[in-house]
């Protein structure tokens, strides 16, 4: 029997209120792959991500993590958000802002275990920030914030990663750092979905490219599309568009 995949969406839909931002989504996403989602602003990659969260009330379709519902699959999910959607001004350390990815281990008024501090700080030096981790949060850079909320969501030992534009605000270091990383995990066995509008550098990390254009208008490897593909394909240039719904050969 064939292993149960990481992702599997069927005809899915989503939006909110009477706005709908995606339809007749049909994806599926196998262990270790490193997925990049590239497509405009506002082409749904976020409200991808998010439904695969149980985030969007109402979506349709049939969504299935690890062969379960979004909701029964949460503490196996890794999320990194933007970075603005996290509350840097609040005084916490590096240590203190890992651990709240070990929440849903946690449990109601519990407090951490010497395993929980085990999680917490492989993650911190997988994400290169050991010797931050005494620091205040809001005294970090775009770069070091980037990587703590890495941490955070490696903190919760994910079978799944999801990614939401981690490289607005990076340094070029930084990203290259970090893809590194992430084709790391991803060897190891981890998956990974990322959201990007930086389809330069998700070609060359990624091993997989999946478009969004309100639904998927795009799946291939990486590297079976060349930087003209990927520019036509983003602009809309149907007429030089390569083939759709096709993954290439590396």
């Amino acid at each position: 029997m064939s292993e149960t995949p990481v992702i599997s969406l069927v005809n899915m839909g989503a939006g909110y209120g009477k706005r709908t931002i995606l339809s007749e989504v049909n994806l599926t996403v196998e262990r270790g792959e490193f997925v990049g989602l590239i497509g405009a602003n506002g082409a749904g990659k976020t409200t991808l991500l998010r439904s695969l969260l149980g985030l969007v009330p109402g979506a349709t379709g049939e969504i299935r993590i690890l062969g379960s519902t979004p909701a029964s699959a949460r503490t196996r999910i890794g999320y990194v958000p933007q970075k603005h959607q996290f509350q840097w001004d609040f005084p916490i350390t590096v240590k203190d802002a890992v651990m709240t990815g070990r929440s849903a281990h946690l449990g109601l008024f519990k407090r951490p275990s010497s395993d929980d501090w085990v999680a917490v700080f492989s993650a911190i030096k997988r994400a290169g920030i050991d010797h931050l981790s005494q620091r205040i949060i809001g005294e970090l850079s775009g770069g070091q914030r980037q990587r703590v909320l890495l941490a955070r969501a490696l903190a919760a030992a994910p079978e799944l990663l999801l990614l939401d534009e981690p490289f607005t605000g990076v340094d070029a270091p930084t990203q290259d750092m970090l893809n590194v990383l992430y084709r790391e995990l991803a060897a190891e066995g981890l998956t990974i979905v990322m959201s990007t509008h930086d389809m330069l550098s998700a070609r060359e990390a990624c091993t997989r490219l999946v478009g969004v254009r309100e639904t998927l208008a795009l799946d291939a490897t990486a590297r079976s599309l060349s930087v003209q593909e990927l520019h036509h394909w983003l602009t809309g240039r149907s007429e030089q568009t390569p083939t759709l719904h096709q993954k290439g050969t590396a």
